[in-house]
């Protein structure tokens, strides 16, 4: 007995009102099979928009069309014509296969033989029909959205982070607005983006998308979000007719220009030049003062060292016009003649900065306020030492218990007792209730150190000591991100052939701060600081040109 093969879907749930649900496009299929003597087998798409008429995107549309072609199928069955595509392309490939295999269509209205010249006629003028009403449809709701938007409500789908929908239109999710203020301060103050969603991440900060933690890229995309100041806009794709609708604002303008502008930086360092595969310290950093280009890095594997260079004359050479025959002449597009050694400019460059350090009474200042507010606190009662040490026995049993469940957790993955989607997400949750843990019983365990350096006083001199000892052991990667927080830029201009100057700028007035005391005999009176400047020069020696050639 033959079998009508029977395609169902529909495209939105308002259809169902209209007649062309799921089911009601099963049992026409079924009663047409009956009606005829035949079997039936139902294809089931279930719901996909017209944002899928490709056959591609429909899998189930994609198996009976191969088996049309293997010529398995020689009965089909759909309720009308918009079922199987609005689109002319899609049509057009089921009219071929259906005539080349003698498929015959059949729908709610009737039948047809794709093989006979009339009925591929009528099959045409009904595709053509459905492809308008489907170009009307999209216009209605186009037109349609963009009056809504126009009228200030929200353009559909989920608000951003920070936000909810009322009545149509964005409000204020407090819970979610301070974490948003937190990540704008945070990056302003030049936190690295990982940081921050470590942050993020400690806290128990969900992220919109869920998952449990938070990526990088939407810490990133979150900060280019214009609703945070009170405005976002909406392209219109047809007409390209911008229209900008105002929202409750988040940040203020002062942070907002903040943020701006270390992006900026950000990114100048990052299209500073090509691709870098070697590592260069203060990439990024070094400026010329002469044509306010950022310097490059060139590394020379002959000598096993790099140099700092301005690649402006580079730049500028290749963009010359063909009809230009000028010879090329040194320093006349910028006078940075002489390039600087890579490991001698590092050096310098980071032995200035910590001595600066070690003299600066501003950041000993800091540190010393930082300490006393750690450990200069009212000491601790006995009782409440007590309690704190009972508090972090419980807390390293929970964190012993985190430990087993992420074990057991893998021994489940590889046995397959847990689905693989499953994996991250549960592992991530657990991880980061572990870290939370401890981070809290870092802080009780700090308050009961604090007792006992509180009875012999902290001496946040030997402190201060400490922490550029540490600083002169940290690794490269490190002391660049510790460089580029401490400093804005590093110009560097070429004084005579063979000298440059270096002028390091700081973020803060750290360079030849100092303390006036109020009564200058009597030092424990008071005293205030005095601020000092914000940038300090140095000269390094130029590189001198040997007879060999550069390597590229």
């Amino acid at each position: 007995m033959p079998t009508l093969h029977i395609y169902t879907r529909v495209s939105t749930a308002a259809q169902a009102d209209e007649g062309m649900s799921l089911e009601t496009q099963r049992e026409l299929g079924i009663k047409r099979a009956k009606e005829l003597g035949f079997e039936y087998q139902i294809w089931n798409e279930g719901g996909r928009s017209s944002n899928h008429e490709g056959v591609d995107k429909r899998p189930v549309l994609s198996q009976v069309y191969a088996k049309i072609k293997t010529g398995e199928i020689k009965h089909f069955f759909v309720y009308d014509q918009s079922r199987l595509s609005r689109n002319d392309q899609v049509s057009s490939l089921f009219r071929v296969e259906c005539n080349r295999n003698g498929v015959t269509l059949y729908t709610r209205d009737g039948r047809y033989d794709l093989s006979n010249t009339t009925d591929q006629f009528m099959k045409k003028i009904m595709d053509a029909v459905a492809e308008l009403d489907n170009a009307q449809r999209a216009e209605r709701t186009r037109l349609g959205k963009l009056a809504r938007i126009k009228q200030g409500r929200w353009m559909g789908g989920p608000p951003p982070y920070g936000y909810a929908i009322e009545n149509h239109h964005l409000v204020v999710n407090p819970e979610e607005e301070k974490w948003v203020i937190r990540i704008f301060e945070e990056y302003a103050n030049k936190t690295a983006t990982i940081d921050i969603k470590l942050m993020l991440d400690s806290h128990g900060v969900q992220p919109r998308r869920g998952g449990g933690t938070w990526a990088v890229g939407s810490i990133q995309a979150l900060m280019r979000n214009t609703h945070y100041i009170g405005y976002w806009d909406y392209t219109d794709k047809r007409t390209g007719e911008t229209v900008r609708v105002d929202c409750p604002r988040l940040l203020s303008s002062a942070l907002w220009s903040k943020v701006e502008a270390t992006r900026k930086v950000y990114a100048e360092r990052r299209s500073g030049g090509n691709a870098v595969r070697h590592f260069y310290l203060l990439r990024g950093l070094l400026r010329c003062s002469h044509c306010g280009t950022l310097l490059s890095g060139l590394f020379r594997p002959n000598v096993g060292n790099g140099l700092y260079y301005c690649p402006k004359k580079e730049r500028e050479w290749t963009k010359r016009p063909p009809e230009k025959e000028e010879k090329w002449k040194r320093g006349r597009v910028c006078k940075m003649t002489r390039s600087l050694n890579v490991n001698e400019t590092d050096e310098l460059v980071w032995d200035t900065v910590l001595e600066v350090m070690s003299k600066s009474h501003l950041l000993k200042e800091n540190l010393k306020t930082e300490t006393f507010e750690k450990f200069g606190k009212a000491a601790l009662t006995e009782k409440q030492v007590a309690g704190h040490k009972t508090r972090i026995s419980a807390l390293k049993k929970q964190v012993k218990q985190n430990v087993q469940a992420l074990a057991m957790l893998e021994t489940n993955r590889i046995l397959e007792r847990i689905a693989e989607e499953q994996y991250p997400l549960i592992r991530a949750n657990i991880t980061a209730e572990k870290v939370e843990t401890e981070s809290e019983i870092e802080r009780l365990q700090e308050e009961i150190d604090g007792v006992a350096r509180n009875k012999r006083w902290v001496n946040w001199i030997e402190r201060f000591q400490k922490r550029l000892q540490e600083h002169k052991l940290f690794t490269p990667a490190q002391r660049k991100t510790f460089l580029e927080g401490m400093l804005t830029s590093i110009e560097v201009e070429l004084v005579v052939p063979n000298v440059h100057k270096l002028k390091i700028n700081f973020e803060l007035p750290v360079v030849e701060d100092g303390i006036e005391y109020t009564d200058p005999k009597r030092k424990t009176k008071g005293y205030r600081l005095r601020e000092g400047v914000q940038s300090v020069t140095v000269e390094g020696a130029a590189r001198q040109y040997g007879k060999k050639k550069r390597a590229r």
